[in-house]
């Protein structure tokens, strides 16, 4: 767990030094997945997770489309200048972060009262009136997102066009 919260901290500062557009996209896809990954592993079901994952990469093949279809031939840069103090920056909030003691702050019993509401919330959200609006909306995005789709395909061309 600590690992995960190391990369994605070391993710988050090279992402503010990114200048292309594609490798932007890729940070901001691996902290996608780290970050649900540190959600199903705090969460008792993973569906929350599996949603976080498919909303950003819908949108990431949609940005990626936009942008390789804009920004084709540009160069892409390796800075090992970046790589190094990023690394550097992350391990010295790493260091940081192992000073603080957490036993002193009860995060336990803090944990543990999250967990016990964190099942009534699932069945909560689950069960008899709020299920059938849950089934719905997703019926209503499923027809939404097949209009959509017949909607493109009448034109079917390139975003860019010569």
């Amino acid at each position: 767990m600590k690992i995960i919260l190391l990369s994605m901290t070391m993710f988050s500062i090279n992402f503010l030094f990114m200048k292309h557009p594609l490798s932007m996209g890729f940070i901001l896809l691996l902290q996608t997945i780290l970050s649900s990954v540190v959600l199903s592993y705090n969460m008792c079901s993973y569906i929350y997770s599996y949603i976080l994952i498919l909303i950003f990469i819908g949108g990431m093949l949609i940005l990626f489309m936009y942008m390789a279809s804009i920004a084709s031939n540009e160069k892409f840069f390796f800075s090992m200048k970046l790589i190094l103090m990023s690394m550097l920056m992350t391990l010295i909030v790493y260091s940081y972060m192992l000073m603080i003691d957490l036993e002193y702050m009860n995060l336990n019993k803090m944990i543990y009262l999250i967990d016990d509401q964190e099942e009534f919330f699932m069945n909560k959200m689950f069960s008899f009136p709020s299920g059938i609006m849950i089934l719905v909306m997703v019926i209503y995005l499923l027809f939404t997102l097949i209009a959509i789709v017949n909607i493109i395909k009448i034109k079917i061309a390139p975003l860019r066009s010569n």
